[in-house]
């Protein structure tokens, strides 16, 4: 989870959005065996997001667990931008990075951490978000005026009905479950939008400094909340600077670096199926690491959801 800026694969006629050189696949579609480490290390760098969000609100209240992460993340970022002397955005793309890093970074993450907190478990919280190509696909429709295919919408029922199977799976009547889940939705809403406004206005954000720059406006967007309805709640014990430090150097800045190298060789439609299993990926890390027990349901639910959204991801537009 990212997990840093997440990617922006989600259509295949945007490969600018990454901030990375487009690179097509025809003539390049067969797997480079040189980069099976690289796919496999992007799969678990992307679901160690949802354990390491995890593990941090046990040391952290949600908005200011965030807060931490975009703020080391986007210093780093900014300080590996001054030394390769990259140019800092100004004026208005400086304000469109701003618009989208609060949508993708601070609305998504803050409410995966928040649902999280709230009981919802770390492979049901990828579930959810791992919609959001599609969702954002059809919100395209009216505000970019991209069709959708039919693959698209069949993925989309699966994922949908994937999701429900899962949540059904003993699920809980209690305010803070319905209210966790209501996070995520929130969630899948501002990483969806804000896929969308980034492909309009941010198509040619340098990978460094905007990416620099989206976290930081994250971590200023998300202060607030922190510091006004937790109280800045966090202990700064010896179990929680690791989880920090990944949440912040690992799942922010090494997985948008694996993300760029995998998009410069191969191109949106293959690097985006990887992403479908992340929730599988992340289910099973919860249960390896979290014991996380997962019933039937939610595994079918998995099962279904994943399928559907490599459907839609394969399907040619």
């Amino acid at each position: 989870m990212t997990s840093p800026n997440p990617p922006m694969e989600a259509a295949e006629r945007s490969p600018a959005t990454s901030g990375a050189p487009a690179t097509t696949t025809t003539g390049r579609r067969a797997t480079r065996p040189a980069d099976l480490p690289a796919r496999v290390a992007l799969i678990l760098v992307w679901s160690s997001g949802f354990i390491s969000g995890k593990l941090g609100l046990r040391h952290a209240a949600p908005y200011t667990f965030a807060t931490l992460r975009f703020a080391i993340a986007g210093l780093v970022l900014l300080a590996i931008a001054r030394m390769r002397r990259e140019q800092l955005p100004r004026g208005r793309p400086l304000l469109h990075l701003a618009v989208a890093g609060s949508l993708v970074q601070a609305v998504q993450f803050s409410s995966i951490y928040v649902g999280m907190d709230l009981g919802v478990p770390s492979g049901l919280a990828a579930l959810i978000i791992a919609l959001y190509p599609l969702t954002a696909s059809l919100l395209a429709v009216p505000l970019l005026h991209e069709r959708v295919s039919a693959g698209q919408l069949l993925g989309l029922v699966l994922g949908l009905g994937g999701v429900a199977l899962a949540v059904s799976d003993g699920v809980r009547l209690s305010g803070d479950h319905l209210l966790g889940l209501a996070f995520l939705a929130l969630g899948l809403l501002g990483i969806s939008v804000g896929t969308v406004y980034q492909r309009r206005f941010c198509g040619g954000m340098a990978p460094v400094s905007g990416n620099a720059v989206q976290l930081l406006a994250a971590a200023a967007v998300v202060f607030l909340p922190a510091l006004l309805l937790e109280g800045w709640d966090v202990e700064f014990t010896a179990g929680y600077w690791p989880v920090l430090l990944w949440s912040a150097l690992v799942n922010s800045i090494v997985g948008v670096g694996l993300l760029y190298h995998l998009l410069q060789r191969h191109g949106t439609s293959q690097v985006s199926s990887l992403f479908y299993l992340v929730p599988m990926s992340t289910a099973g890390l919860a249960a390896v690491l979290l014991g996380q027990q997962l019933g039937p349901m939610t595994l079918a639910g998995l099962a279904l959801a994943t399928t559907g959204t490599l459907l839609a991801g394969r399907v040619r537009r």
